[in-house]
């Protein structure tokens, strides 16, 4: 009896035995190694991890983020990781159809400007625990919006309305800005507002809401959702516009040029541009030539190119749409053309802008980014 149970005992082990070394068997095949191989393999190089460690640690903050630190700003979801973040400006995702931000896509906001925020997100908690603010757009630095201003679809008359003019700054490029939305936590979607982020049609605007909602285009849903916004912001101490039911103003204009540095340049831009330049050019452009050119004047009829009222500027024409258009300078950086159109503004061109174009042929920037990014 004790001699059969020991014979049991040896085949169990036999079997945890053959599979051992069928498990061996199948990892070699699986990754054949040589001797020099397992060598560089179990071998860790230290001073590489190390050097791994300190470039992540070095790299953690960008400059860009530094000088927003520096300038007194912080970021949002470091005061409260509950409000969630999706900067519009950092996906396609908006009116230009441009990625403007590039790798950067966090919100921040001035210290006390970041804090009402926190205070809005707490009263919206309070009564609708699922619910949770989510921020489209912060601080955004003078260039971006000298892009957007340049860039927008809407006659000169009305722009205004959708942008303010980077001559004089936006509340956004001080960081005392917002524009957010409300965000369900458990299905991770936006409350319906009736329309997209960055719409420019007149059923975004608060001002019409009233009409909207009597003559059916915006649904008492909607509505009740875009009340609820701004009274959890209107509590907390922010102030809406009457054309963006997204956007949400901490102070004045006046105010915020007091109290706060105005946020200029912003070097994640200038990489995107280029990357978007350089892929341009590494590609065949038999076909597309992307230029900027700064267009300076208009005329029914055409001009000498050595007329007085150029200023000595070397000039390029085109006609289009009617007109005999002329332009100066040719840039393939979009931000050395805001540039000089800028310096032209100071030489008495008060209305001169940066123009797109394919070869010689105008196109709008939404067809330029594209072509550059193809």
């Amino acid at each position: 009896m004790i001699t059969f149970i020991k014979k049991i005992i040896y085949f169990f082990i036999a079997i945890l035995l053959i599979n051992a070394c069928s498990h061996k068997v199948i990892i070699t095949q699986t990754t054949p190694l040589s001797k020099d191989t397992t060598a560089q393999t179990t071998s860790i190089d230290t001073t590489k991890i190390d050097t791994v460690k300190t470039v992540i640690k070095k790299t953690a903050l960008s400059p860009f983020e530094q000088k927003l630190i520096k300038y007194g700003l912080v970021n949002v979801q470091k005061l409260d990781s509950s409000i969630k973040v999706e900067l519009k400006y950092s996906t396609t995702d908006n009116f230009m159809h441009r990625d403007l931000y590039g790798n950067f896509n966090k919100a921040y906001l001035q210290k006390d400007v970041a804090e009402k925020l926190v205070k809005a997100q707490h009263y919206l908690k309070k009564n609708n625990p699922d619910y949770s603010l989510i921020i489209y757009d912060a601080a955004r630095p003078l260039i971006v919006q000298q892009w957007m201003w340049d860039s927008v679809q809407v006659p000169d008359n009305v722009r205004y309305k959708y942008l303010s003019n980077p001559k004089y700054g936006s509340l956004h490029n001080y960081g005392a800005a917002v524009d957010v939305s409300i965000i369900n936590d458990s299905t991770g979607k936006a409350l319906d507002m009736a329309t997209p982020f960055d719409c420019f049609c007149k059923l975004a605007y608060p001002y019409f809401e009233k009409r909207f909602l009597k003559n059916g285009k915006l649904s008492k849903k909607a509505y009740e959702n875009r009340m609820l916004l701004r009274t959890v912001m209107h509590k907390a101490g922010f102030s809406g516009i009457t054309t963006e039911w997204w956007h949400f103003n901490s102070c004045s204009r006046k105010e915020a040029q007091k109290r706060y540095p105005l946020i200029k340049d912003f070097s994640p831009l200038q990489e995107v541009s280029n990357t978007a330049i350089l892929n341009h050019e590494n590609k065949d452009t038999t076909r597309h030539k992307i230029y900027f050119r700064i267009q300076i004047k208009i005329s029914k009829h055409k001009l000498s190119p050595h007329c007085p009222c150029f200023k000595g500027l070397r000039v390029w024409e085109y006609y289009h749409k009617g007109y005999h258009k002329y332009t100066a300078g040719k840039f393939k950086d979009l931000n050395k053309a805001i540039a000089y159109r800028n310096k032209l503004r100071k030489l008495g061109f008060k209305d001169c802008f940066v123009a797109a174009f394919d070869n010689n042929t105008r196109i709008s920037f939404k067809d330029a980014y594209k072509l550059m990014e193809e």
